[in-house]
């Protein structure tokens, strides 16, 4: 096993790195919160997406109870199932309260979130950019 701040390679059972001291994270912990994290990852698609847009569909629609259909624009299907079913199970538990503070909800975080996908978008695309203009470097040096 290897220490994941120092890289140096430690015994299996060590909870510090003897070279930098730090203590190891428990595994299960570690794969238990790795597996939570996967129900909200943001999928990064090919284009950016807008903001304005994003937030309208889930006001406007939060209404009629089709407001994740704004993460279906923004590409992020697990965000959809995941607000799908909450708003499911949120209006009837809250007496229909819910009803009225969803739509605002929804549009706040598509807002949000299609504005952190613009930024993976464009991350990816100077990424991309960069690896090229490295392949084509590489080529005419041979």
């Amino acid at each position: 096993m290897y220490c994941k701040f120092c890289g140096k390679e430690i015994e299996e059972n060590d909870q510090f790195c003897p070279y930098c001291g730090k203590e190891q994270a428990d595994p299960i912990s570690t794969r238990i919160s790795d597996s939570g994290r996967k129900w909200t990852e943001l999928k990064v698609p090919n284009d950016t997406k807008n903001p304005g847009v994003a937030a309208s569909l889930g006001f406007f629609l939060g209404w009629f109870f089709l407001g994740p259909i704004g993460y279906v624009y923004l590409e992020q299907w697990n965000w959809f199932w995941l607000t799908f079913i909450i708003q499911l199970f949120a209006v009837p538990l809250t007496f229909g309260i819910a009803w009225i503070i969803i739509p605002v909800l929804l549009a706040f975080h598509q807002y949000q979130q299609a504005q952190q996908i613009n930024k993976l978008v464009l991350a990816r695309r100077e990424r991309g950019t960069g690896r090229e203009e490295e392949a084509g470097f590489e080529e005419q040096e041979l």
